[in-house]
């Protein structure tokens, strides 16, 4: 088993700020986390490059635990929610300490977006942060006991879903009826609707 590393102390500081209801903060410690996370997958990738390419390969995951939807592909004024995440989050998070005005998340599971806002439920940190977590790369990690999920009304403790996706990805799959919903040949700008309560909390 591996050695638990960096990537996992950062997803328990996420889940900390998360829990102050501060996404700036939440975001401050996931970005190098997934950065760390898609070096592994693509080591010779650049930064943007593997960045965005996790976060558009998580994207099924992430906007299903993020919104109660799933959302591929999907692009506003020539934007897709990689390129949101990457530019107005992690770039301005990393050269000018704080989210660009661009990007805001919200408590209350709305979601509003324009060419001049992203405005995101808070979900979406949970999502991108359950992707880390179950990524396959990250087999080994540990974060403190007690630490769980609620994904679509059933929970997950972190410590057993450590690089291990198949228990998530069947459970939505199963909660959206649909087993291909992860797969590579999803067509792009898809939207599958599903409103069950609970998509996605950290407790």
């Amino acid at each position: 088993m591996a050695t638990p590393s960096g990537i996992s102390r950062r997803i328990h500081q996420c889940i900390q700020r998360l829990h102050l209801n501060d996404p700036e903060g939440a975001l401050v410690n996931l970005f190098p986390a997934i950065d760390k996370t898609a070096k592994k997958r693509r080591p010779k990738a650049g930064v943007g490059e593997r960045i965005k390419a996790f976060l558009q390969e998580e994207e099924v995951l992430i906007t299903a635990v993020g919104t109660g939807n799933v959302f591929k592909g999907v692009q506003v004024d020539g934007m897709a929610f990689h390129d949101v995440l990457y530019k107005f989050g992690r770039t301005s998070i990393m050269h000018e300490g704080e989210l660009d005005h661009r990007l805001k998340f919200n408590t209350n599971g709305r979601m509003r977006i324009s060419k001049d806002v992203w405005d995101l439920p808070i979900g979406f940190i949970v999502g991108m942060s359950l992707a880390v977590v179950i990524a396959k790369e990250n087999k080994g990690e540990r974060t403190p006991d007690g630490i769980g999920i609620t994904v679509f009304n059933r929970q997950f403790a972190l410590n057993e879903i450590w690089g291990n996706p198949e228990p998530v990805r069947k459970h939505i799959c199963e909660v959206f009826q649909d087993p291909s919903l992860f797969s590579v040949d999803l067509i792009p700008s898809t939207l599958r609707i599903q409103k069950p309560t609970n998509s996605g909390e950290i407790a």
